[in-house]
């Protein structure tokens, strides 16, 4: 058993619990389970996949990624569990390890994406009566989010036509609005979130007729 008193992390980021130095046990902040950990090494002859997709036919080693890491390291604790002052960390280990090492880390977003075609799903599939069709159905929509106390500050990178890759390496394709960037711009700069539409009527015209849409953004956040 480890118990030890800890300070909440700065800032309003989300934060994990480093375990990558433990064996296999239990862990709780202020009476609160954070869950069993069990930090394993993957094998590391496993087909891992430099990108990946998927879409298209499912299989068990698709998308395979973290070969010869741990197969989880950081656990999840809300900030809600922190009290201003006097938190303790409890720790139970079966196996053994190294409690110096367990430390607190925060995610920082400093960017957000999004990808989104035409034929997208805008509705609410909770409450979808299947039983009425939708002669109208409504507009696909990019929703982009910062974290709390960050702006978008930024648009790095914005296409509508048929931009391909993926987050933070997008690619625009044979099909761009010249008027991507100042529409995404308009709508996104200087607020914490933002929504466009991709019958924006910024777009205008359509630069290429019997092309399905995609409008894909990539915004910095500080």
């Amino acid at each position: 058993w480890y118990k030890v008193n800890v300070d909440v992390p700065q800032g309003d980021d989300p934060v994990g619990l480093d375990m990558q130095s433990m064996g296999k046990g239990l862990v709780w902040l202020n009476g609160n389970a954070i869950g069993r950990y069990w930090p394993r090494t993957s094998p590391t002859d496993d087909r891992c996949t430099p990108s990946c997709d998927y879409r298209g036919k499912f299989s068990p080693n698709k998308c395979r990624a973290g070969c010869g890491k741990p197969t989880q390291r950081w656990y999840h604790v809300p900030r809600s569990w922190f009290h201003p002052s006097g938190n303790t960390l409890v720790v139970f280990e079966e196996q053994g390890g190294d409690p110096t090492k367990i430390t607190f880390s925060r995610r920082v977003a400093t960017s957000v994406c999004s990808f989104v075609s035409e034929n997208y799903p805008s509705i609410d599939l909770e409450s979808w009566d299947k039983s009425i069709s939708d002669e109208n159905p409504l507009a696909a929509k990019v929703q982009l989010s910062c974290p709390k106390g960050k702006n978008i500050s930024s648009i790095k990178f914005a296409s509508f036509g048929d931009p391909s890759g993926t987050c933070r390496s997008y690619q625009q394709g044979s099909c761009h609005h010249p008027d991507s960037l100042s529409v995404v711009e308009k709508a996104c700069l200087n607020i914490n979130s933002c929504t466009v539409s991709l019958s924006d009527e910024g777009f205008g015209e359509d630069p290429c007729p019997g092309v399905t849409k995609t409008l894909a953004i990539e915004a910095d956040c500080s």
